[in-house]
């Protein structure tokens, strides 16, 4: 989400980023905009019918956990084009710094209505982009490959197995929580004043970040920004139509990596199963979530190859450049769609949390996300940026910036 107008738009990284928004929408309405561990009284609460539940599958095979790579991935892409047109002066990192700073107050404010908040994250994590520019090619990209597959949490959980300590509940099971506070946030989210959804997400700040922890999110998402950073150095979105190659070849492999993955899991598991061996909780984890982050990045790489290869086709691109707009003013993009979130499913408004199942609820974050296509063109018809990041730009830089088209 990080931008400028002092040089021309690389059109296809708007795209992507419009593109990744509405996978993000159609999670987070599938969700109900909960970002958390269902209580057992209202356990599967977007369920309804069959269709509901397969439609829940579909989003967790082909939705979730990819397109929060791909956004990602662009955090450092854009790093690194801010960068370069910078000529990595002082004042560029100390600017910056303070955009970091600024996008950690918006996202502060987020996560008090929406604790599914993502600014705060990468808010934080990019400082490591600052500390790790100047790093070789090589060893950049070999830190990002081993931070994408969660290599941090393998060493730990391994170091863990060989010296087991007794955990609590809630420790054995970092990402449900406990159902007690599981319950009275569901209630607080479902029936609470305005003022208690505020109190409730600001005390989930910290089950947030060791959520983000004990999953090995944050370390995905540090090496996707680095990723970002090392893509962005060899210029490839900049001159894409001259990679159109190794695009292609990209989305070959990728293809062959599920495929591979797919065999092996099957082959792992299901010998196992037959041999009716019991493989430890370590193993469990470590191999299947080995196999699930690759899969993630492996069908992250499909999309962006997919839409970068359709983009040169003359029927595709006025298709795909519908997304142009929307990821222009992505951080609006992101902050409007919670606020809908908000409004349709919390008490504090129309309160349909748990009310609807999960088709109806991605059939209105569609609706929403075509609205926003259409607002996008006519307010960039208008004005030079996104509301939001019209603000973030002028509070980086203390003073306010023109606003409206000339």
């Amino acid at each position: 989400m990080v931008s400028t107008s002092a040089q021309p738009r690389i059109e296809i990284i708007d795209i992507l980023r419009g593109f990744t928004l509405l996978g993000i929408v159609m999670v987070h309405f599938a969700e109900q905009y909960y970002a958390g561990a269902h209580p057992e009284s209202h356990m599967n609460f977007n369920i309804k019918f069959l269709g509901d539940d397969i439609m829940m599958g579909f989003i967790g095979i082909v939705i979730s956990g990819k397109f929060y790579m791909i956004f990602s991935f662009l955090f450092g892409l854009s790093f690194f084009i801010q960068l370069n047109k910078s000529d990595a002066s002082v004042k560029f990192f100390g600017r910056f710094f303070w955009r970091l700073i600024v996008l950690l107050a918006i996202g502060f404010v987020h996560h008090l209505h929406y604790r599914g908040d993502i600014l705060t994250i990468y808010a934080m994590l990019g400082v490591g982009l600052l500390i790790c520019f100047k790093l070789p090619d090589k060893f950049l990209l070999v830190l990002a490959l081993a931070l994408i597959i969660n290599l941090p949490s393998a060493v730990v959980r391994g170091v863990e197995a060989l010296n087991p300590v007794k955990q609590t509940e809630e420790q054995q099971n970092p990402f449900g929580g406990n159902n007690e506070d599981n319950e009275k946030y569901f209630s607080t989210v479902k029936s609470g004043s305005y003022l208690e959804v505020l109190k409730a997400n600001f005390y989930e700040f910290e089950f947030k970040y060791r959520f983000q922890v004990e999953s090995g999110r944050i370390y995905i998402t540090m090496g996707l920004f680095l990723l970002g950073l090392s893509v962005g150095r060899k210029r490839i979105f900049e001159n894409w139509q001259l990679h159109l190659g190794g695009f292609k070849k990209y989305l070959t492999r990728s293809l062959w990596t599920i495929l591979g993955l797919v065999l092996f899991a099957a082959a792992f598991f299901g010998g196992a199963e037959l041999a009716t061996i019991k493989l430890p909780d370590i193993v469990l984890w470590l191999v299947g979530g080995f196999l699930f982050d690759v899969f993630n990045l492996a069908l992250a790489t499909i999309y962006v190859a997919a839409i970068v290869v359709l983009f040169q086709k003359e029927k595709w691109k006025p298709r795909l450049m519908q997304f142009y707009e929307v990821g222009r003013m992505g951080l609006t993009t992101y902050l409007m769609q919670t606020f809908f979130g908000v409004l349709l499913f919390f008490g504090i408004g129309f309160g349909l949390l748990g009310e609807i199942g999960v088709l109806t609820s991605i059939a209105i974050g569609l609706v929403i996300f075509t609205g926003q296509i259409y607002f996008s063109k006519w307010w960039l018809a208008r004005y030079r940026y996104g509301f939001f990041e019209w603000l973030w730009r002028s509070a980086t830089y203390l003073k306010i910036q023109p606003f409206r088209n000339s």
